[in-house]
């Protein structure tokens, strides 16, 4: 069976009778931790995923399930993404979910993981461009950002896949790299913070330097667009009920969509907007 043929097959639960009866076993009597509803709602789906990648792999069938379904449980039942294959194992998705901090994994188990899924996703996905993974400290946080950086990351703003996000990460990247504030400043931000006025946008910042920040130009626009619909004491960062400002910059950043941008790190985007006014002006 072609890979499109397979793509367009999986939830059908007809893979599965193509193998050996007894990874076909394995993989039918294989119940997952999971709620029964969560569990029903991905069941085919994941048979039919293992049932894909089991005669290529050395895993055994009752391993494949355990990393599949939780993988596809994660971004269909927690992120609520659609249950297409197409979606489900996206590189993308793959890195995001291999890279979560609310789970404790060893590096080689995260390497495991992410191999078998992204085998996966060249079968089922074959059409979908690859990603680099690297390191989260593979690059200097103190590096400013190039130009072509900076467009990436605005991509990156801009493209997430809800509103809560997009609005989050547009804030985020305006302030710190647009605005010279640095985590702990973003994410205790209010909207009442912000004055707009006709000749810019200028930030009152609390905390240990308080002060006023004008926003560079090029990013008036994504600021404005990510603080539509705020008002008043309204954090401009984050959810509106969220209970914490721990350290919630680094876990918002690990569950964004990510492509091939560069890292968003709130200390390179703060150092690139420290550079900018290092920048002497041009003689005329």
């Amino acid at each position: 069976m072609g890979a499109e043929n397979q793509c367009s097959a999986l939830g059908e639960g007809t893979l599965v009778t193509r193998l050996q009866p007894s990874a076909a076993h394995a993989i039918a009597t294989y119940t997952p931790q999971l709620a029964a509803e969560r569990w029903q709602r991905i069941r085919l789906f994941v048979r039919d995923a293992v049932a894909v990648i089991a005669p290529a792999c050395a895993w055994l069938a009752e391993r494949l399930m355990v990393v599949v379904a939780g993988h596809v449980d994660w971004v269909v039942n927690v992120c609520e993404y659609p249950l297409q294959a197409a979606v489900v194992f996206h590189p993308v998705m793959i890195r995001r979910y291999i890279s979560r901090d609310d789970v404790e994994r060893s590096d080689k188990t995260r390497r495991d993981y992410r191999s078998l899924l992204l085998r996966v996703s060249e079968v089922v996905v074959p059409t979908a461009d690859p990603l680099e993974f690297t390191a989260l400290n593979g690059q200097s946080v103190t590096m400013p950002y190039t130009d072509l950086e900076l467009s990436l990351l605005e991509s990156w703003a801009r493209g997430q896949g809800n509103a809560q996000r997009r609005r989050s990460a547009s804030v985020l990247l305006a302030l710190s790299a647009g605005a010279g504030l640095d985590a702990w400043e973003v994410q205790h931000l209010q909207h009442s913070d912000v004055c707009v006025t006709s000749s810019g946008i200028v930030i009152d910042v609390d905390g240990a330097t308080p002060r006023q920040s004008v926003v560079n130009q090029r990013w008036e626009q994504l600021l404005l667009d990510g603080l539509r619909g705020l008002s008043g004491d309204r954090l401009v960062f984050g959810a509106a009920d969220r209970e914490t400002t721990f350290n919630i910059v680094t876990k918002f950043i690990r569950h964004t969509d990510r492509g091939n941008e560069p890292n968003p790190m709130p200390t390179r985007m703060r150092a690139t907007w420290i550079a900018g006014h290092l920048v002497p002006p041009r003689v005329q």
